[in-house]
């Protein structure tokens, strides 16, 4: 472990402190990026998932309407 940190810094050795802050804004905005885009994922996840659990629920509801009206002897529509 301390041979890759020493390889780490000697690697950024000559390199200006202005560089290193350019360069962890831009990690910074690459990670908020990809934040942003797990939060829309999870929005939309989520989303889906209730609509597809309200369909469910609308199509078992149709099913036992469907069965209560064939035992009923009813019209099957």
């Amino acid at each position: 472990m301390k041979n890759r940190v020493v390889g780490l810094i000697n690697e950024w050795e000559g390199v200006s402190p202005e560089d290193l802050i350019e360069l962890l804004k831009e990690k910074d905005q690459a990670l908020q990026a990809i934040t942003d885009v797990n939060l829309q994922l999870s929005c939309e996840r989520d989303l889906f998932r209730r609509e597809a659990d309200h369909y469910k629920a609308r199509c078992l509801k149709f099913q036992v309407d469907e069965m209560r009206r064939k035992r009923a002897g009813g019209e099957i529509k």
